[in-house]
């Protein structure tokens, strides 16, 4: 009869002994091999009884850990393709081959599971969590702190800047010809600077680099530019998306009411907002209020999708800074497109006024 080798463990060592296993017709021989190999006589042997083994068998894949007797728990651990069927077949009535359970993990591997499972967590509060939690709490910062706070940014900012003076001048004035209604002071600064960038900061200031307003051919594209960077403005989305990046930072401050230290945070990291990059849905929101913007004024739609264009044609290889901080997705050109689609409106040139604004801001100094 075909014999198998195994480990027997008696219950009182916890170390094992390599054992041979013959299958007999009313249980299991296992007898114990010496040192050097040599299988020892009758003394070394352990004969178990079929009856008596206990049910519930341990199997997993080619492993078969069976257990006999009472005090101590001896166990029986084989690895072979095919001694689990041979005993099942051996033994039919017996009961421990029934509802055979796959091997226990070792405890270890429950520890790593729940180590992982934890830092996991961790991951998840930090990068999702966290930033969610800091977008809307400040949400909850009061509109006069939030003010406060932008002129602190903005004066930081431009203080390193070459301030375009007689062209803020006139892109203020066509700013307040757009006649946008905004709860916020809004203020237009051109800076000097041949990156091709503009973004907003909270509370009201947007500034707008001579390097984009030179790419610019039209009132209308102007127009569609100043209602996107608006809309960032009104909805808070610069300071929302600042809170999300600096998340640990700005919650400690929200969650123990510390303006002061949220203004330092937000101060030390100034710099960024120069490259913020936002969010899909916040980017489609302030496109829309852009094309809105162009509806109320009857400004063309299509300066919007021109604006798209110069953006793209003005930097074909990496981008320019504001491709970085607003990416010009292809959902955001479908979206563009549909609007302009589903919401026709009689489209007028630009007003005498507008245009003469818009002709004195064309003027480089």
């Amino acid at each position: 009869m075909k014999s198998y080798s195994g480990i027997y463990q008696d219950g009182h060592s916890p170390a094992g002994q390599p054992v041979t296993i013959q299958v007999q017709a009313t249980g299991l021989a296992l007898t114990f091999a010496s040192r050097d190999g040599h299988v020892l006589g009758t003394p070394g042997l352990v004969f178990w009884e079929a009856s008596r083994i206990k049910p519930n068998a341990y199997r997993e894949g080619h492993k078969t850990v069976l257990r006999y007797g009472d005090t101590p728990v001896q166990s029986l651990e084989v690895v072979s393709p095919d001694f689990a069927e041979v005993i099942k077949n051996a033994f039919p009535e017996a009961v421990f081959h029934r509802n055979a359970q796959p091997l226990p993990k070792h405890r270890a591997s429950g520890l790593y599971f729940l180590l992982a499972l934890f830092l996991a967590g961790l991951a998840l509060c930090y990068f999702f969590l966290l930033p969610a939690m800091a977008d809307l709490l400040s949400r909850q910062i009061p509109l006069d702190t939030e003010i406060a706070l932008g002129e602190k940014i903005y004066s930081q900012l431009v203080e390193k800047e070459k301030i375009d003076s007689a062209r803020t001048q006139h892109a203020q004035g066509f700013l307040q010809q757009l006649s946008i209604r905004s709860r916020y002071p809004l203020q237009m600064t051109v800076v000097q600077d041949k990156t091709v960038n503009a973004f907003a900061l909270p509370g009201g200031h947007m500034v707008i680099y001579t390097g984009l307003l030179d790419q610019l051919r039209t009132p209308e594209e102007l127009a569609a530019l100043l209602g996107h960077e608006s809309a960032h403005v009104q909805e808070r989305h610069t300071l929302r998306s600042m809170a999300r990046q600096l998340s640990t930072y700005v919650l400690l401050s929200l969650l123990l009411n510390d303006v002061v230290g949220l203004s330092a945070v937000l101060l030390e990291n100034a710099d960024q907002l120069t490259a913020l990059h936002y969010s899909r849905s916040l980017e489609q929101a302030a496109d829309t209020q852009g094309f809105l913007l162009l509806k109320a004024n009857h400004l063309d739609p299509k300066g919007m999708q021109r604006l798209f264009t110069r953006l793209n044609q003005a930097a074909p290889y990496e981008g320019p800074t504001m491709l970085r901080s607003h990416p010009l997705t292809e959902e955001r050109l479908e979206h563009v497109q549909a609007m302009i689609q589903q919401n026709p409106y009689p489209v007028r040139p630009a007003s005498f006024q507008l245009h003469q604004t818009w002709k004195a801001l064309q003027k480089k100094n």
